[in-house]
């Protein structure tokens, strides 16, 4: 995509292009010779003047040949009627046709431009300057393209200032789109786009504050929610002897309840965030096979060690876990893997896999596949692995195994 400061900088350099090509026309139009070569016109007519005045004195003649060559700076010469020469002065005599010795005025000859004047005794006066007019014509050209040239060099760092702000702009606006919620622009100038990005600042400080009240009010009600769930439990647990059955199942309740509660106050916590709180060095593989026992899965790998909140690694490799026993009835293994930059939590099992109409959308909040039962969780388990696998710069993907079954596969900057 061609970039806004090219499109304009092109813009204004092919304004001037145009600018040079209409000077062109206009003089080549309205600037003839006698424009610029006014003098030897007037000299020459001048000498016309003088030259029907004499009494056939060729030593007059001369004399006045003579001065007119050197005040035109030109080659002169006389030629009769018929087209011969007759008197010449100067470095060599002008040359002309048989055909344009009955022209008077400016004429383009092998010698280059040259001025015949009738006199009137029916002879010409021709005048052929030592200066070329092609020359003239391209030392103004060049004079032109310079002054373009320089205009050109000169409105390139005015566009590229623009357009820097507006990349700046941008890049604010992709630091706040991609989560960093306190990403702001400097305001530069007093125009449209020192405006906007005023507006940008109002805008994201506005939808800064709303997100954080929506993650207070979240984060504050899940641990209100809390308090009444204590009461009932202790209250089940005074009744439990009257109805067992009905205990039981208001017992699993409360537990689910109490699970989803601790998922959005996580969840919760971790938007909130901008990223891990208490780092340290974690022995994947070893955190890898303490959480895989609880499911009896084997964990195995090479030993790596990643800078990161071991609390949040085993959440993230429990969940991972958990949705395997629950969706494919238990994970096939856990395996740990590294390069030069990256480490992987990879966890496989062999399910039935995930529709791929719900490929897309598993790690979303609150997301329910389409073949998942209403027992299967509320759907925070994966939303809750990919928020602490970005908390660490990382990701997490799924992909289909060819022979059956699913691979979740975390990625860790090492």
């Amino acid at each position: 995509m061609r970039k806004l400061h090219l499109k304009l900088y092109l813009a204004i350099v092919g304004t001037l292009v145009v600018f040079l090509v209409a000077c062109a026309m206009v003089m080549h139009h309205l600037g003839p010779p006698r424009l610029a070569f006014g003098g030897i016109e007037s000299a020459t007519g001048l000498a016309a003047v003088m030259l029907d005045e004499r009494k056939h004195d060729l030593e007059s003649t001369r004399e006045i040949l003579v001065s007119l060559g050197y005040q035109a700076n030109s080659d002169v010469a006389i030629y009769d009627a018929q087209g011969s020469m007759v008197l010449h002065v100067g470095r060599h005599a002008p040359r002309l046709t048989p055909g344009q010795i009955a022209d008077s005025n400016w004429l383009i000859t092998r010698d280059g431009p040259t001025f015949n004047r009738r006199l009137a005794d029916g002879s010409h006066l021709v005048v052929h300057p030592r200066h070329r007019i092609l020359a003239y014509g391209l030392h103004t050209g060049l004079l032109l393209t310079t002054i373009a040239a320089l205009l050109a060099l000169l409105t390139y760092p005015l566009t590229r200032g623009i357009t820097a702000r507006l990349g700046r702009l941008q890049t604010g606006v992709q630091q706040f789109g991609s989560g960093n919620l306190a990403a702001r622009v400097k305001v530069e100038g007093r125009d449209e786009v020192a405006s906007l990005a005023k507006s940008f600042n109002e805008s994201a400080e506005h939808i800064e504050k709303l997100v954080r009240a929506h993650q207070m009010l979240l984060a504050n009600c899940s641990h209100e929610l809390r308090t009444p769930l204590a009461r009932i439990r202790l209250g089940v647990e005074r009744v439990a002897g009257t109805d067992s059955k009905t205990s039981a199942e208001i017992t699993r309740s409360i537990s689910e309840l109490d699970a989803l509660i601790g998922e959005m106050l996580l969840s919760s916590r971790l938007d909130a965030s901008s990223g891990v709180q208490r780092a340290e060095q974690v022995d994947l593989l070893a955190l890898a096979a303490e959480e895989a026992a609880y499911f009896d899965v084997e964990a195995s790998g090479e030993p790596v060690t990643v800078n990161a909140d071991a609390m949040l690694l085993r959440r993230l490799v429990r969940n991972l876990l958990e949705n395997a026993r629950v969706h494919a009835g238990g994970a096939s293994g856990v395996r740990i893997e590294s390069d030069a930059q990256h480490a992987r939590i990879v966890i496989e099992d062999g399910g039935d896999g995930i529709p791929l109409i719900d490929r897309e959308r598993i790690f979303e909040p609150f997301y329910r596949a389409s073949t998942a039962t209403r027992s299967s969780g509320a759907g925070l388990g994966l939303a809750i692995v990919r928020q602490i696998a970005r908390a660490h710069e990382g990701g997490v993907s799924y992909e289909a195994i060819p022979t059956g079954g699913s691979r979740f596969t975390v990625t860790l900057p090492r």
